[in-house]
């Protein structure tokens, strides 16, 4: 089995089955995590965290492996997720990708980047077509209603 399929297979257990268990036998000691939540994530225990945040914004989650490389101790995914999220629930569509090196049969380096604007703009909690309103300059400015 290639790592990009061994990581897929280990990705949807997790994400999708929801075993947690699998999270910290995939973990390498040397554990190098890069990324959007690279401060957020150091240990297997952390990582189980953010799983569990993120299944309770997005439930019903299906993943589908779109592309996957492989080059030696380094393998790439890239992942559609979909699923239901907010109140009421929404239809949840987003991409992101995985790049790994891979030691001793666990993951060593993990870089790991998923479309979280897009993510949080269908949830409900930024508003639709933030990206490109950022990109005008135009600051998102909430409101205190406390």
């Amino acid at each position: 089995m290639k790592n990009s399929e061994r990581l897929f297979q280990w990705f949807h257990d997790v994400w999708v089955d929801e075993n947690l268990d699998l999270i910290e036998p995939m973990f390498h000691s040397d554990l190098v995590v890069n990324g959007p939540l690279h401060g957020a994530i150091a240990i297997a225990e952390d990582y189980r965290e953010i799983v569990g945040t993120l299944r309770n914004l997005v439930q019903d989650i299906e993943v589908t492996l779109t592309h996957a490389l492989d080059d030696g101790d380094l393998s790439a995914l890239r992942i559609r997720v979909r699923g239901l999220g907010g109140s009421p629930a929404y239809p949840v569509d987003l991409f992101g990708q995985l790049t790994v090196r891979m030691r001793d049969g666990m993951i060593c380096e993990f870089l790991s980047n998923f479309d979280y604007m897009t993510l949080f703009e269908q949830v409900g909690q930024l508003p639709q077509d933030c990206l490109p309103i950022c990109m005008t300059g135009e600051r998102l400015t909430w409101l205190n209603n406390g």
